[in-house]
């Protein structure tokens, strides 16, 4: 059963008028708006504004204003601000659960969009449709939609409409347990919010992420990311959004076997949908609170929590609650011994599973149909010229023969080419090949070779040299305590003491830069923050955050990301003058994702090959020999974010 993400959709329903206000519910903005409309009732800007403002928190009284705007537009025949009134009316049915009113209106904005030719308010609200069809459990209309929006923001470059029909095909290919499509759409969303910045957009994609994580059973990190956007959404005052982050963490425990802690984010999530009138995401609770009660066997608080869900989804048309919550009634009623409501109530979720798969049956079914008359007609007009073609074919079937037969010759000529050239471009294919795999073979030998001579070095230092150094430090000190010498003597001795004891301590530096003994020993995650650990916190602040890390990696792929951190880390405190630094290291079914962020000077990517230094140099060999990807994105003042992609 996928989780509900409609309220992420609203997050990202695009369109809105130019003159709208950015803020979640500016209370001094509203009562400027209605000081406005007192002046001039008929102020049309103040309207639309007010029923922007007002449609998550009173969509009633948001529909009031937007009707009003929508009837004087029409008055005077404003097609902008008819389609804008249409566009926000729409919102407020869709803020309520009420896609079939918010589809309609939507559907009647995009003929006035294509007639303004605005080409990306139009993909907007071709968006927002894909939306209400994927809450109506239409896929395929869904789809469609969502594609030709998404064509048109690659047409135009629209970076950031890019990114929310990512996440919206990210939900819709969810319900459809596509998680390997998920992932790609919410990643390539969440790399895009975090490249412009946007913190709100970020969380909203950190919490879908969170959401798809529970279907690949890492429980961890489906908490992890459902908290993390859930403190997000509490710094950025986006409250209607924290219900659902308390639904998906409480799932993450429940399947991790802490009940109490399940019990307890539900609990609050039904209290939060209640006060912002999330209804189909209260029903969506309220099934998994029924499964969790069943779980914990409180069948009473079970049965009545499912009943509640069905009430309110089929209230407000969701096919799909309905369908879950009638068939964990149905599992209620059976552990209850109650076999005959359970089979009715089994049938009932059953036949509505059916018609939802029938209405993507009946789309393709409808496509297949205008496809075969088509052809029908076609075949039609093939049959009259077939009369004309016979009488034709009397007259040539004298030279039927030998067409035959040069036609074989040409045949044969071109098989022997065409078996030719491919054994040849096999035989190019398997020479490139091999050049490749003996070039990989190469540098890995390298690759080795290098470690393991910063490895004999290192041990060297410490074994050899370090050993020496420490039998002169004791051997100098024993003097110290036998002999007694003048004072300008006993001032050089000390001098020299003292420099033995900086030359040990620089070889000791040196041979734990050259390998570090938390990284042969403990693992990446140990020899990081050991490297860290040793950096001026007062100076530069660094965190750390590891996902995912629970095994060991191969000694290869731990040593090059300890090398290309330290080697990024070192850059940073050289040259960024920065006072911040995260460092985020998660593995997950994809690969390793490393990112480096400093809040220093930054520089002009457009002026600076970034390649030309040893360092960075060193840093793209080493991550292209095991097939990653290196992002270094950076504006001046505004620091630096080094992104690794490790497949």
């Amino acid at each position: 059963m996928p989780l509900s993400n409609s309220l992420f959709k609203k997050a990202f329903f695009l369109g809105l008028i130019t003159l709208t206000s950015t803020s979640i519910f500016a209370q001094s903005r509203v009562d400027s708006l209605t000081k406005a409309l007192k002046a001039n009732e008929k102020d049309i800007k103040a309207l639309l504004e007010l029923c922007w403002e007002y449609r998550y928190h009173h969509p009633d009284s948001a529909r009031i204003f937007g009707y009003q705007a929508l009837k004087i537009a029409r008055e005077k025949k404003e097609n902008t601000f008819e389609v804008e009134a249409l566009h926000n009316l729409a919102v407020t049915y869709e803020a309520q659960g009420d896609y079939k009113k918010s589809l309609a209106y939507n559907l009647d904005a995009l003929k006035l969009r294509k007639q303004l030719n605005d080409e990306i308010k139009t993909a907007n609200t071709l968006n927002n449709i894909g939306v209400a069809y994927d809450e109506l459990g239409n896929f395929s209309l869904s789809l469609k939609y969502y594609n030709e929006a998404y064509r048109t923001y690659k047409k135009k470059k629209h970076i950031e409409g890019i990114a929310m029909v990512s996440s919206n095909l990210g939900i819709l290919f969810k319900a459809h347990e596509d998680y390997k499509n998920v992932i790609k759409y919410y990643q390539e969303a969440n790399s895009i919010y975090k490249k412009l910045n946007k913190a709100r957009e970020t969380a909203f994609t950190e919490a879908n992420l969170g959401s798809v994580y529970y279907y690949t059973k890492q429980y961890d990190s489906c908490i992890y990311y459902s908290l993390k956007a859930q403190k997000a959404f509490k710094e950025l005052n986006i409250l209607q959004f924290l219900p659902l982050t308390y639904t998906n963490a409480g799932i993450g425990y429940a399947a991790k076997g802490d009940d109490q802690k399940a019990l307890e984010l539900l609990n609050t999530a039904v209290g939060l949908n209640q006060k912002y009138n999330n209804r189909k995401e209260l029903a969506f609770t309220y099934i998994h609170l029924a499964k969790l009660m069943l779980k914990i066997k409180k069948l009473t608080e079970a049965s009545e929590n499912a009943k509640k869900a069905i009430t309110i989804a089929e209230e407000i048309g969701a096919s799909k609650q309905v369908m879950d919550a009638k068939e964990t009634l149905a599992l209620i009623s059976q552990e209850q011994g109650k076999f005959k409501e359970a089979y009715a109530l089994h049938l009932a979720s059953t036949k509505i599973k059916d018609s939802l798969f029938q209405k993507d049956k009946t789309a393709l079914i409808s496509d297949y149909q205008v496809r075969y008359q088509t052809e029908k007609k076609e075949q039609q007009i093939r049959s009259l010229h077939q009369q004309n073609t016979i009488q034709q074919l009397e007259i040539k079937q004298r030279n039927l023969g030998l067409g035959i037969a040069l036609g074989i010759l040409l045949l044969g000529g071109g098989f022997a080419y065409l078996i030719i050239n491919r054994r040849k471009l096999k035989a190019k294919a398997d020479l490139q090949a091999e050049i490749i795999k003996q070039q990989d073979i190469a540098s890995k030998a390298v690759l080795d070779a290098e470690e393991r001579e910063r490895r004999r070095i290192a041990g060297d230092l410490h074994d050899g040299v370090g050993q020496m150094l420490s039998a002169a430090l004791m051997n100098l000190n024993g003097l110290f305590d036998k002999l007694k010498l003048q004072t300008d003597i006993n001032l050089q001795a000390e001098q020299a003491l003292a420099l033995v004891n900086e030359s040990y301590d620089e070889m000791r530096s040196i041979s734990h830069q050259m390998m570090p003994n938390a990284l042969i020993k403990s693992g990446l995650a140990s020899a990081v923050k050991e490297f860290i650990g040793k950096l001026d916190q007062d100076k530069l602040k660094v965190t750390l955050e590891t996902v995912g890390l629970n095994e060991r990696l191969d000694e290869q792929t731990e040593t090059v990301i300890y090398r290309v951190i330290q080697e990024t880390v070192n850059n940073v405190v050289k040259h960024a003058e920065a006072s911040k630094l995260d460092i985020q290291i998660i593995k997950d079914e994809e690969g390793i994702s490393v990112t480096i962020e400093d809040n220093g000077k930054g520089f002009d990517k457009n002026k600076v090959d970034i390649k030309a230094g040893i360092g960075l140099s060193n840093i793209y060999s080493r991550v292209e020999f095991l097939k990653g990807t290196v992002d270094i994105d950076s504006t001046e003042g505004k620091g630096t974010l080094v992104a690794i992609h490790l497949p």
